[in-house]
């Protein structure tokens, strides 16, 4: 199998599971006069609430890596080294 058409597969089952999903949501939502549409939110309220998240995580996860980054010790040449080689 080459990699294109693993590529293409992958691409083709997301593909068909996110439909699935979405028919899914499409059949479960109410459509009567019974049930009210809810608040509209805005697009900024939107993005807050989808994007703010993975951008929360983004910077957690870069101020984690900043604080456990360490430098490594590097003591300056000098004469005063001693040499393991035995003469």
């Amino acid at each position: 199998m080459t990699t294109p058409t693993r590529v293409f597969g992958l691409l083709l089952a997301t593909a068909t599971f996110v439909a699935i999903g979405a028919a899914s949501a499409i059949a479960d939502e109410p459509n009567s006069a019974a049930w009210p549409d809810g608040e509209s939110r805005s697009v900024l309220d939107t993005l807050i609430r989808f994007g703010g998240g993975t951008v929360g995580l983004f910077i957690v996860i870069s101020i984690f890596g900043l604080l456990t980054a360490r430098n490594n010790f590097k003591p300056e040449p000098g004469t005063e080294l001693e040499t393991s080689a035995h003469h």
